[in-house]
């Protein structure tokens, strides 16, 4: 191996370690999905036909804005990563595909009801997280773990239980997304 290839592959090297250690996603994203959340899971109580079109659409429009937000952050703060980006792109592209399969369990065949398939893609999306903050983005395990909890706790609650989990997991999200932000990592323009 010739000298200028070693130098080469150790600032490669290098630079995936700072690129992973030096911030994550943009406070927008954050912001972003709190929002869709909000809406999203309050849409069960309040408008539960209109759930269905509001993730449909909102999905992967949501997740084709959080790219270019984090593409812009990433170009902007001089870390861009095509690796990282088809990291991320396979992860929640793997999640909305999970979720898109599940949909014919009630739609098609009948076979769960809409209120038992929407627990079951809330727990999809909050092992999407989890499994998020451990491999691509800490902060987002625990945002996976509050929707853990509100899984659970919709077994319990009777009266709005959605907007109450939407209200808790915005709120995380808005909670960690600042912190990240003022944890060192470069302020979202």
């Amino acid at each position: 191996m010739s000298k200028t290839r070693r130098i080469h592959d150790d600032l490669e090297y290098v630079g995936g370690i700072v690129r992973r250690s030096e911030g994550g996603s943009p406070f927008s994203i954050y912001l972003l999905w709190a929002l869709m959340v909000l809406v999203g899971f309050s849409l069960v109580d309040f408008a539960p036909r209109r759930v269905g079109i509001f993730w449909l659409v909102g999905g992967p429009l949501g997740g084709a804005a959080s790219a270019w937000l984090g593409y812009r952050h990433s170009r902007r703060i001089g870390q861009l990563s095509r690796e990282e980006g088809f990291r991320h792109l396979w992860h929640w592209g793997g999640m909305m595909t999970a979720i898109l399969l599940a949909v014919p369990l009630a739609h098609v065949s009948g076979a769960v009801d809409w209120s038992a398939l929407s627990r079951v893609i809330l727990l999809i999306i909050a092992l999407s997280y989890f499994l998020a903050g451990v491999h691509l983005e800490r902060p987002l395990r625990w945002i996976g773990a509050l929707m853990m909890a509100g899984y659970a706790a919709l077994f319990f609650m009777t009266s709005y239980g959605w907007t109450l989990v939407g209200i808790l997991v915005a709120t995380g999200l808005i909670v960690s997304g600042s912190l990240e932000r003022h944890r060192g990592a470069p302020a979202d323009r």
